[in-house]
């Protein structure tokens, strides 16, 4: 739960230097940063994809996973968040945006849920650290595109990462280093996405398929694929 307080903070931090900076970064400038971090995202999603070691499982929880995201429609339903966000502080900035970017960046893919797991079962936020430097200098870009909204990922990273260490406490007996591996790199799938994203290259919702990844865990648990 440490790890999770002091990643929270970290992009705080970052958001808050973006917030100085941002107004002596011209707009080229900060497209061609976002351009940067959305390639360096997509390289930490391969990475992690590369270390799969179920296929099947991978097939079977992006298309279910998926199918059941875009059911409940986490996207929209976070965008809506943002816009009530939006609409309560600030109608002239793109606050929803930039909470929806920088939760999805910061939230979504193995170091999060790996660096949580490790975190809830061992104490050890060594990982989540890392992964707070990274997010600080991604909220740094971020913000100065984006603005205030980014502020507001923080908290969704406590919670989100909170919650994955408290439920890692849970389920302790049951989780096997295989399942981490597996639902880690699924995990990196959807973060290539939202790399993939940030380059404008594709159109997806890659918080809608966040069930994905939680739908290997159990794959992995209960009928071994």
């Amino acid at each position: 739960m440490f790890g999770a307080i002091i990643n929270a903070v970290l992009v705080v931090l970052g958001t808050a230097v973006g917030m100085i900076i941002g107004r002596f970064l011209k707009e080229e400038l900060q497209n061609q940063l976002v351009i940067a971090m959305g390639l360096c995202v997509i390289y930490i999603g391969v990475d992690g994809m590369l270390e799969m070691t179920s296929a099947l499982n991978m097939l079977l929880s992006m298309s279910i996973g998926t199918l059941m995201g875009n059911i409940i429609d986490l996207d929209g339903m976070i965008v809506r968040l943002g816009e009530k966000i939006q609409k309560k502080f600030s109608s002239k900035s793109p606050i929803a945006s930039g909470f929806v970017n920088a939760s999805l960046l910061f939230c979504v893919g193995g170091m999060a849920i790996v660096g949580s797991i490790q975190d809830g079962l061992t104490s050890d936020y060594s990982i989540l650290l890392m992964k707070g430097i990274i997010d600080a200098v991604s909220a740094i870009v971020l913000a100065a595109k984006y603005g205030m909204g980014v502020y507001f990922s923080a908290m969704f990273v406590l919670v989100y990462e909170g919650l994955l260490s408290v439920l890692a406490m849970v389920v302790a007996p049951v989780l096997t280093s295989e399942c981490i591996v597996q639902l880690s790199a699924v995990g990196s799938i959807v973060l290539l996405a939202v790399g993939l994203n940030m380059l404008n290259i594709i159109k997806a919702k890659p918080m809608n398929m966040v069930p994905a990844i939680i739908l290997s865990a159990i794959l992995t648990i209960v009928f071994g694929i």
